[in-house]
Order: structure tokens, then C-alpha cells, then sequence
């Protein structure tokens, strides 16, 4: 009767994503396309933040990805503010049909690194499906200069949602092993 049950918090490691962006962009479809594999066309407005978490391998085990899926809409600041601390790698989604939401990634940029984050960003033009505003080429060039990676996806058919996973997963492994050792 008196047998002792050992309990382990965490076998496993776990790594923080931020998935940033203005609203209507697709954050919460990429983020569904990558964690349930499906899409819905409609989906209410995100408000402050979702979770949604991704289990993978790595060369020590098991390991799951927490993808915070932030609130576009300015009000919601104060919120994303609260949450990007521990973050391991960041993604700020924009919609290629839409010039205006590309036009806005320079103020996610600003919002990350004023966490002090010291943070790989990866800039994702997503709903390559679509008409596009933004060209492939402006992007990757705007990209470089801001001192961000750049990558395309669409959450409809998952074109480069794969590729984003990789990017990401690299990203903040390599991010937590730098905090680890301190460097």
C-alpha cells in the first residue's frame, strides 16, 4: 500500500516559439497546418494569444515545440510582452497579397529585439496561394537587410510549412544550447 510513485516533471526538453504578425495574416492557420496537419477556412481573431505544441525527435530524445500564436492587433502588446520571455526562436507571418501586412513586419522586428531577446527571426510570406502583393524577390531582399531569414508557405495546401518547422526547430535548438553554455 505504501509504494512510492517517482514523478518527473520533464523528460523531455521543450523550446518556445514566438509566431508573430499583423492580423489576418495566417498565424493561427500555420499554426494549425503544423501541429493537427488541417485547415479551416474561418477562424475567430486570436485574442491575446493560443498555445499549440508540436512534439518532435532530437538526437537526445523526445522534445516538443510550444508555438506562441500571438494576437496581431496593436492592443494586444502589452500581452505578446508578457509572454516573449524564454522565447527560442521567432517567425512573424505576413500575407503575400496583402503589401501592407509586409509593410508592418519592421515593427514586429523592433518589438522582438526590444525584448532583448537575441533572437533568429524568420520572416514567412504565407498564403503564396493566393494573388500576390509582395514579390518573392522584394521580400528576400527587405529580409536580408533587416537581418532576418525569409521563407514562403501557404497553410492551404502546406507548401513550405515543412521547411518552416526545420527552420524554426534548428533555430531554437541552436538558441537554448548558446543560453546553456553562455555564450
Amino acid at each position: 500500500m505504501g509504494s512510492k510513485v517517482e514523478v518527473k516533471f520533464r523528460d523531455y526538453d521543450i523550446y518556445k516559439l514566438a509566431i508573430c504578425g499583423p492580423g489576418r495574416s495566417g498565424k493561427t492557420t500555420i499554426c494549425k497546418r503544423i501541429t493537427e496537419n488541417t485547415f479551416r477556412k474561418n477562424y475567430k481573431p486570436t485574442v491575446g494569444a493560443e498555445f499549440h505544441s508540436y512534439s518532435f525527435k532530437t538526437r537526445k530524445g523526445k522534445a516538443v515545440a510550444l508555438f506562441y500564436d500571438m494576437a496581431g492587433q496593436q492592443r494586444f502588446g502589452v500581452v505578446r510582452n508578457l509572454l516573449y520571455a524564454g522565447t527560442n526562436a521567432a517567425a512573424i507571418i505576413f500575407d503575400v497579397s496583402r503589401k501592407e501586412s509586409f509593410k508592418e513586419c519592421a515593427n514586429w522586428i523592433r518589438e522582438l529585439r526590444q525584448q532583448s531577446l537575441n533572437l533568429d527571426i524568420t520572416i514567412v510570406g504565407n498564403k503564396t496561394d493566393t494573388k500576390r502583393e509582395v514579390l518573392r524577390e522584394d521580400a528576400e531582399r527587405i529580409s536580408r537587410k533587416l537581418g532576418c531569414r525569409y521563407l514562403e508557405a501557404s497553410a492551404i495546401t502546406g507548401d513550405g510549412v515543412g521547411k518552416l518547422v526545420k527552420t524554426l526547430l534548428e533555430n531554437a535548438i541552436k538558441n537554448d544550447s548558446i543560453r546553456r553554455s553562455g555564450r
